[in-house]
């Protein structure tokens, strides 16, 4: 691969440990951005920058990303310390930085899950949701991350923003979504507080080693507003084998042996300041956002844009946009899942 020139490595070598003639590795798990494992047989740090090709302005943004991990680092919360970010175009063509390497696994799937033990997954899934809420109590307005994101009415701006974005690649009407979406915005929830809002905090975007979680990662759709939608995101994600028609096919928690939904909201409610009363809108959201997500997906693959793709895995798509929007337009959702 080309990204890797002589100048890029003289740069990465001159802010690490490495030997120039490191190898390099692309993690297979992750979302757009792009992160390498970099080393040379003695140390290891990892390198994350955009995707390369076209790609939205406003996205992507290596220089949020860094500022976001390295005051948290500050903090002590649960993320990678960073080393260096470069915003050289005499060495790379976009913004990337360097941080250090976090050795464990990231259990993406049920298949991963299915090889630690029930002790093991308890474990695990104690340590997730207080890290979750362990980020949730940093204080926001008196740090240097205070001017990420606008501090009120994070719930309605992310209604307006999203339904907005899906209207205009709209292809056909789904009417589960349309009964989702009115339900959403006549039942916004009053904002407790303003926090660090992951964006997409799930059991595949931590490391964990020794059933504890070590980092948090992918911190590209991180803003300021409400906590508990990162919550709602947990105990959507959360599928359980009992669960009817879960649009989570290959959630880590269809493996046996983490604790129930309940059980990790009795954890978040014990260490957090907030009241989960409203929780129901939160999970319902998560399962909005994720219906909008498979379609557009679904849409991108209808159009041709991704090529030549066999007409059932596309179709697989489709019907996961239909499978969340059912979820999402369940008015007794709470009962259902819980």
């Amino acid at each position: 691969m080309d990204f890797f020139d002589n100048k890029l490595r003289e740069y990465i070598s001159s802010v690490t440990e490495l030997d120039r003639n490191f190898t390099f590795e692309q993690f297979k798990v992750g979302r757009s951005n792009i992160t390498f494992k970099i080393e040379d047989g003695i140390y290891q740090y990892v390198l994350r920058r955009p995707p390369f090709g076209n790609k939205l302005e406003s996205a992507h943004n290596m220089k949020r990303e860094y500022k976001i991990i390295s005051e948290l680092y500050k903090s002590k919360i649960k993320v990678p310390k960073v080393i260096s970010l470069c915003s050289d175009r005499n060495i790379c063509d976009e913004d990337f930085y360097i941080m250090e390497y976090i050795d464990g696994e990231t259990i993406s799937d049920n298949i991963i899950a299915n090889k630690y033990s029930k002790n093991q997954k308890e474990k695990i899934s104690k340590s997730f949701i207080r890290a979750a809420a362990e980020l949730h109590s940093y204080d926001v307005v008196n740090s240097k991350l205070s001017d990420l994101g606008k501090h009120e009415d994070y719930v309605e701006r992310q209604l307006t923003r999203w339904s907005k974005q899906f209207d205009a690649q709209k292809i056909r009407d789904i009417i589960d979504l349309n009964k989702a979406t009115d339900i959403l915005f006549n039942s916004i929830p009053n904002q407790q507080s303003v926090r660090i809002v992951h964006g997409d905090y799930r059991l595949d975007n931590v490391r964990i080693k020794d059933s504890e979680v070590t980092a948090i990662l992918d911190w590209e759709l991180c803003t300021l507003g409400d906590p508990l939608a990162d919550l709602g995101t947990v105990i959507a994600s959360w599928s359980n084998l009992e669960e009817k028609d879960t649009p989570f096919i290959y959630s880590p928690s269809l493996s046996p042996g983490f604790l129930s939904r309940n059980q990790i909201l009795s954890i978040y409610e014990h260490e957090s300041s907030l009241s989960l009363r409203d929780i129901e809108f939160y999970i319902r959201l998560s399962f909005w956002k994720h219906a909008m997500i498979m379609e557009g997906v679904y849409v991108r693959y209808s159009l041709g844009y991704y090529g030549d793709v066999d007409k059932k895995e596309i179709d697989a798509f489709g019907e996961s946009t239909f499978n969340f929007a059912k979820k999402a337009s369940n008015k007794n959702l709470l009962e259902e899942i819980l």
